[in-house]
């Protein structure tokens, strides 16, 4: 069985989570339940990615990279490429694959490249028309415009399962869907290694060694929150440095996207790191090259909390029972981790230049801090109970798409040797 998986990012550690989680589980059900193995194809960039997927995933399953066109070039041709192989892209999607899976996330939205998003919703119109389009673990729009028409046509014939009980309710209120699920995000699940203790030894070891730490994760999406990025860096040095000096907790400064170069962390916690004050450096650990996606789930679940404006970041966290605070740009924060863990007064909406005038971020962020560490007990055991069902309706989601394919496969071969056969009997 042969399935394409878009949306694949191994720079970016909460996407490579849900594609960790959708392989491994997807693998195992499928195995079980219908003695089958899968095939995964991705859309990752070149060998080096696809290594990272590999690495990430327990020895054995097959991952392949699509190797249609160069997916790393970039300006005025690779725009251009893109947009010419669009028909063949179609076509290959179509003819290749059992099934195509398009990973969680909020890539359907308008948040980020208009291009992207039309040139995406084009092509998942055609191939649904032709082949089983599935997409687990969403956050879709809010859209406006043009775009609620654009994705009424282009998602009609796709099973969506949505990631939070909002949008899960605004995709059913605006859109007139007929295969809409609610589930949950599915990064939620365990990932392969996080509960391995030697790695996680090993892996606190090399980064951190014994000291307690408090993670932070600043968004290299900055203009999502806000143009002034001077202010933007010295709010965040000023967490920092009211939480070096009021705790007896070190702080871990930890990039969580590394995949691109309009919002990678790195170039943030770079320009943070450069301005923290001299006293406070040797209990700074900075974490800004590529590590492994499980790495940094150990990391961020063996702090005392997280302060992130990466949501993946503070869905790992809960996922190890560590509490996180959100610096939220978009809906699926609420969704996402305000609704589905109630921790909705552990986030600050912070999107626009109004937000970040003065110290608001800033003080609320300190507020907040002061109130989650008095409550940390209560707030970590909620979280404990909370994830048992959230795992288990993430994990619904995979069984329900395995089925789904198996049978859509099984009925398209039936339908194969139909064919065969009336046309072995016309020419007898």
């Amino acid at each position: 069985m042969k399935i394409k998986l878009f949306f694949v990012h191994p720079k970016n550690y909460g996407n490579m989570m849900m594609a960790a989680s959708f392989i491994t589980y997807f693998t195992n059900i499928l195995e079980n339940k219908y003695r089958d193995l899968p095939e995964f194809y991705v859309d990752v960039l070149d060998d080096y990615e696809l290594e990272l997927v590999r690495k990430s995933l327990p020895a054995g399953i097959k991952v392949y990279r699509e190797n249609l066109f160069n997916r790393k070039r970039r300006g005025v041709f690779g725009k251009l490429q893109k947009a010419v192989f669009i028909p063949y892209e179609i076509y290959y999607n179509i003819k290749n694959y059992d099934a195509c899976v398009l990973l969680g996330g909020d890539c359907i939205s308008q948040y980020y490249s208009r291009q992207v998003f039309i040139s995406n919703m084009l092509k998942l119109h055609f191939i649904a028309k032709r082949n089983i389009v599935l997409a687990p673990g969403q956050t879709m729009g809010p859209f406006h415009g043009y775009a609620i028409r654009l994705v009424k046509w282009a998602m009609k014939d796709c099973f969506i399962y949505a990631r939070d009980h909002d949008c899960y309710l605004y995709i059913k209120n605006n859109f007139d869907f007929e295969n809409l699920f609610e589930a949950r995000d599915l990064a939620a699940l365990d990932i392969p290694y996080q509960n391995n203790r030697q790695i996680v030894q090993d892996t606190l070891n090399k980064y951190i060694g014994n000291r307690e730490y408090i993670t932070i994760v600043p968004s290299g999406a900055n203009f999502q929150y806000t143009p002034d990025t001077e202010h933007y860096v010295e709010e965040y040095v000023k967490i920092i440095e009211n939480t070096l000096e009021h705790t007896r907790f070190d702080v871990l400064l930890l990039a969580h996207v590394i995949h691109t170069n309009t919002s990678n962390d790195k170039v943030i916690v770079d320009q943070i790191a450069d301005k923290i004050s001299g006293r406070f450096k040797g209990r700074l650990t900075i974490i800004d090259s590529l590590i492994l996606p499980y790495e940094a789930r150990i990391l961020l679940g063996n702090g005392q909390y997280t302060i992130t404006g990466r949501m993946h970041a503070a869905v790992s966290s809960i996922n190890m029972g560590v509490p996180a605070i959100c610096l939220s740009y978009s809906v699926k924060y609420k969704g996402v981790i305000g609704d589905v863990y109630g921790m909705n007064d552990y986030i600050l909406q912070c999107r626009g230049a109004d937000a970040w005038q003065g110290d608001r971020v800033y003080t609320t962020i300190v507020e907040m801090q002061k109130e989650l560490y008095k409550n940390k007990d209560r707030i970590q055991k909620a979280l404990v109970e909370k994830n048992v069902n959230v795992k288990k309706l993430s994990l619904w989601q995979i069984e329900d798409i395995v089925d789904r394919i198996a049978q859509y496969v099984s009925d398209k071969n039936n339908e194969k040797a139909v064919r065969e056969l009336m046309k072995n009997e016309k020419f007898r």
